[in-house]
């Protein structure tokens, strides 16, 4: 069979019959179809249109129409109408900024993939701006527009920074935010600032002074985590410091990254962080001026706290800065490098506390676990420790309602008495308390630990 191959003449017979059709002479165009748009007319020929519109062809059908009857078109204008046919006779079209939506419209609505991938190209190639980024974004999904989409995306690469910094960037719907998110090759610190900014606001508008006890910044956190799970986990990529402190309200994490710096540095960073935060807190809460921002700072900093090493920072900063906001009582400052001994028999836990280091936190410390087996039930020597007696007399003495002590006897073993067992040679170090009935069970194993108190309770004397 021969096969005709020349493409120009190809295009020469579509374009003869396009010439039919745009001279509109329906004596001698044999057209069998009339559209009618808003009182005008347009004549065109079945054979061109139904074999590449499954709507068409229905729509022309006998079933649905009467061929002595114009088909009446409504939704869209004669102008776009002409150029869709045109498009059917001719594969091409003249579009337009203008026109290229209804176009596109009508390619999806009656069911012509090639016109809709030819507005495809011709939308992916127009210039956008930050003023119509958003409708065009909606436009390529509603209509699937990936290589649109792709367009868009490379746009948003080139020009964040003018998209985010738009006054109308906070009133954007969520579907633009969520696009916004997922480009490629653009700073994670600039992206997390922006979706934290759009949700920040949207928290904003719920937040109202009838809800006092709403938490703005944990409501904000929330919703990042549930609606933007992807750009939440941003924090766990290689974020500036200073983004981090702008930013993310998750202290604890922030104080843990910082720890390569100085205790003293890492925390008064945190606090700033914090009380940053408490006044953003008092100009959300209906409470105003009686908002308490110590208060707030405290519960902020609650889970801070207790990985803080205290016992690192200088006295004079741990008493004019931490003391003095309110953090921690001084008492807690007097004993943060106090040492913390712990005993463990049988499940059973028994503590002191002691002011002054003779090593023994280093010694214990070094062997990181320490357990033995005996058979006494009133005295435990730790016979790997010995350590100098102090020349100073102890501050600690057998008192009523303590059974257990730590000491150091004569021969500067470490030992837990029973007060029936302790020797005036005895080296009292501290008082050991219970919560739950400490004792000592035979051929139980008996574990030590030892480290600074930090702000673990003190245990009263």
């Amino acid at each position: 069979m021969f096969r005709y191959d020349d493409i120009d003449g190809i295009y020469k017979m579509q374009q003869e019959r396009f010439n039919i059709f745009k001279s509109q002479d329906h004596e001698n165009g044999h057209f069998d179809v009339t559209f009618e748009i808003n009182g005008k007319k347009l004549f065109a020929n079945k054979f061109i249109l139904t074999p590449v519109s499954e709507t068409l062809k229905a729509m022309l059908s006998d079933r649905w129409s009467n061929k002595d009857e114009a088909v009446k078109i409504e939704d869209y204008s004669y102008d776009n109408f002409y150029e869709f046919l045109h498009f059917l006779y001719a594969g091409i079209c003249d579009l337009t900024n203008e026109n290229v939506f209804k176009l596109t419209d009508m390619a999806e609505y009656y069911g012509v993939p090639f016109l809709k991938e030819y507005c495809e190209r011709f939308l992916s190639k127009i210039k956008y701006n930050v003023g119509n980024i958003e409708e065009m974004l909606e436009f390529a999904e509603k209509y699937s527009l990936d290589r649109m989409n792709g367009a868009l995306q490379y746009f948003f690469s080139r020009n964040l920074e003018n998209v985010i910094s738009n006054k109308r960037f906070l009133s954007y719907k969520k579907p633009f935010v969520e696009f916004l998110s997922t480009i490629d090759h653009c700073s994670k610190e600039k992206i997390f600032e922006a979706v934290y900014k759009w949700t920040e606001h949207q928290m904003m508008m719920q937040s109202t002074e009838k809800n006092q006890k709403f938490n703005f910044l944990e409501a904000v956190k929330n919703k990042l985590i549930t609606e933007f799970p992807h750009v939440y986990s941003f924090k766990s990529t290689k974020m500036s410091q200073k983004f981090l402190m702008d930013f993310l309200d998750e202290l604890k994490d922030l104080y843990e990254r910082f720890l390569i710096r100085s205790e003293f540095a890492n925390f008064k960073q945190i606090y700033e962080l914090a009380e940053k935060q408490a006044l953003q807190k008092q100009k959300m809460s209906s409470e105003g001026e009686n908002f308490n921002i110590v208060d707030s700072i405290k519960a902020d900093l609650s889970e801070v706290l207790p990985i803080v090493k205290f016992y690192k920072m200088e006295q004079n900063f741990l008493t004019n800065f931490v003391v003095a906001k309110g953090i921690i009582t001084a008492e807690q400052a007097r004993h943060v490098n106090d040492i913390r001994v712990c005993i463990t028999n049988n499940g059973k836990l028994i503590t002191g506390v002691f002011n002054g280091d003779i090593g023994i936190r280093r010694a214990i410390e070094r062997r990181r676990t320490y357990n033995i087996t005996r058979r006494n039930t009133t005295v435990i020597r730790f016979a790997d420790y010995k350590f100098p007696i102090l020349s100073t007399p102890s501050t600690v003495a057998k008192t009523d309602g303590i059974d257990w002590y730590l000491c150091l006897e004569e021969d500067a073993f470490f030992a837990l008495k029973h007060r029936t067992k302790i020797e005036e040679s005895d080296y009292l170090l501290a008082e050991m308390k219970s919560e739950n009935g400490f004792s000592l069970t035979p051929d139980k194993e008996t574990s030590l630990e030892a480290r600074y108190n930090n702000l673990d309770p003190i245990l009263l004397l």
